[in-house]
C-alpha cells in the first residue's frame, strides 16, 4: 500500500474511532465470579454479548412506558376479583 493510501486509511480510522468513542461511555462494574458466569451463559444463549445484554436490560428498566405499563398491571391486579365476578374466567 502506498504512503498516501495508508495516511488516508489512518485518518478514516481515527475519525471512526472518535465517532464511536463519542457515542458511548465506558462503565466498570464489579461482579462476583458466579454471577458473571451466569451472565455470560445467558448472553451466549441469547446470541449476544454481555455488554449488549446489560445495555438492553438497563434501557428496558429506564423505559418510562414500561414503568407506566407495569403500574397499570398492578392496578388491574387490584381489581382482578371484580373482573372475574363480572366477566367470568
Amino acid at each position: 500500500m502506498s504512503l498516501p493510501t495508508l495516511l488516508a486509511l489512518r485518518m478514516t480510522v481515527q475519525r471512526l474511532r472518535c465517532t464511536v468513542l463519542g457515542m458511548s461511555r465506558h462503565v466498570t462494574i464489579r461482579l462476583d465470579e458466579e454471577f458473571h458466569e451466569r451472565l455470560k451463559a445467558r448472553a451466549a444463549a441469547l446470541g449476544t454479548t454481555v455488554t449488549a445484554l446489560i445495555t438492553e436490560v438497563t434501557e428496558r428498566e429506564l423505559d418510562e412506558d414500561r414503568k407506566n405499563f407495569l403500574s397499570g398491571i398492578e392496578e388491574f391486579a387490584d381489581h382482578w376479583g371484580y373482573f372475574q365476578e363480572r366477566f367470568g374466567n
